[in-house]
């Protein structure tokens, strides 16, 4: 059926468009040209996911990676006794899974979406390898991709290594706060990056009571309001405090 035929070859293209210009979206890659555009977009889709839903699994084979272009992701690994442990967070504009893509190996950590709807440009390992012996400037991207991301990766040591858990606690929300915040209001500022108490210990290794209890003498005290969608913090200058007080404990 020609009509039909030329129907779907129109639809093609269509969504072929689309996915070109929300590559070409990005800060990442907004200074590729249109063939260069076209090398890395071949064979890529569009997909959004639920909060909650996995992107991959940890030993799934890295045949693509991810171009988050909307809400954030969680990468977790697990330990040999189950538990798990959260080691970055992944916002709109950066590229997750493509150091195992590059690889062509396995996702080392699972990646989850989280605080609402995940969508993300599903780019292919063999697509990006034909680009790069193409193109310098497909290079360059992944390098700033790949420094991006190591990047999010070292925050996590930071905050770690900050001291007690109040410190760890006020280091992570600083963090978060520079990610993920803007202005609520004039005194406010909202972080629309909603985790659990147990992801917030997983980040700080804390254990889960020592977390919530710390977050409701700050909350007691005006300091952090919880919302559906994240957090709203009103005295980032107590966080501050925290962080530059020598020894400050619990």
């Amino acid at each position: 059926m020609p009509g039909a035929n030329r129907r779907t070859e129109a639809a093609r293209q269509v969504e072929e468009d689309t996915l070109l210009d929300r590559l070409a979206a990005q800060p990442l890659f907004a200074e590729l040209d249109a063939a260069d555009l076209e090398r890395l977009a071949h064979g890529a889709r569009l997909r959004r996911f639920a909060s909650g839903e996995p992107l991959w699994f940890a030993g799934e084979r890295a045949a693509h990676f991810a171009l988050i272009t909307g809400g954030v992701v969680q990468i977790r690994q697990m330990t040999p006794t189950g538990e798990g442990v959260v080691v970055g967070l992944f916002r709109a504009g950066e590229a997750v899974g493509l150091s195992a893509a590059l690889e062509h190996g396995i996702f080392p950590a699972d990646a989850l979406a989280i605080s609402g709807q995940v969508e993300a440009l599903w780019l292919r390992a063999d697509a990006l390898d034909a680009a790069l012996l193409g193109s310098v400037a497909i290079g360059l991207a992944i390098n700033r991709a790949l420094l991006q991301h190591t990047a999010a990766l070292r925050a996590k040591i930071d905050i770690v290594s900050a001291g007690s858990v109040p410190r760890r606690l006020a280091a992570l929300i600083s963090y978060l706060i520079e990610r993920f915040g803007h202005p609520a209001d004039a005194d406010a500022i909202a972080v629309g990056v909603n985790l659990h108490r147990e992801e917030i210990a997983q980040l700080v290794s804390a254990r889960v009571e020592t977390v919530i209890r710390i977050l409701s003498r700050w909350q007691k005290a005006g300091w952090l309001t919880t919302r559906p969608e994240g957090f709203e913090i009103r005295r980032a200058d107590m966080l501050q405090r925290i962080l530059e007080t020598p020894g400050h404990a619990d």
